[in-house]
């Protein structure tokens, strides 16, 4: 993680992100205090292989050229293989960290030679990395609203990410009360309501 915050601060901070929607998401889902925390190493560690892809292609701001996006794509395989070369039983976040752009139908990548089912610590992490991600200002696209990219995720549920996934995060989502504050306005009333000063 620390090799990850020295090549790239957005993917570290996205990274964190991801990790506690992922355990939050767990935990409304009825996960055990075990499974939820590793979900949230899995979210976590999803995007570890960033470390292997050029620096010059991973903050491009514009659109990837068709090698470009072929590098891109190494960062799956790249994580799980960083992962399983230098911790023991992890074997579910390099599974997660191969696994998290791979689709509920199949698509995405990077392809398997076969049909089979991802991991649900797959198909619960890439639920999270997407929401994020779209809801991050990036050099090629403004942030968009929780609920636009809420709206995003449910209507591609059943094809890109699994419906009930999906529900669970959009009901954990639409019941929070997070709210934005100005800083001076949380100072004053840390003060007793005082005015404070910078």
């Amino acid at each position: 993680l620390l090799e990850l915050k020295e090549y790239d601060q957005y993917t570290t901070t996205h990274s964190c992100n991801v990790a506690v929607l992922s355990m939050g998401l767990a935990e409304a889902m009825g996960l055990t205090q075990p499974e939820v925390r590793t979900m949230g190493l899995a979210g976590l560690l999803h995007d570890l292989g960033k470390t292997r892809i050029p620096h010059d292609i991973l903050v491009k701001p514009g659109a990837f050229t068709e090698s470009e996006r072929e590098v891109m794509q190494r960062h799956p395989g790249e994580g799980a293989r960083i992962i399983l070369g230098r911790e023991r039983g992890m074997d579910l976040s390099a599974v997660v960290a191969y696994e998290h752009h791979i689709m509920l139908d199949g698509g995405g990548y990077p392809r398997f030679g076969y049909e089979r089912d991802t991991h649900p610590a797959s198909r619960l992490v890439h639920v999270c990395d997407v929401y994020d991600a779209l809801c991050t200002h990036r050099p090629y696209r403004n942030a968009w609203l929780p609920e636009k990219s809420l709206g995003y995720l449910e209507e591609r549920a059943g094809t890109e990410f699994d419906p009930g996934i999906v529900r669970a995060f959009a009901g954990m989502i639409r019941s929070s009360t997070t709210q934005r504050v100005a800083m001076e306005e949380a100072a004053g009333r840390d003060n007793g309501g005082q005015e404070t000063t910078n």
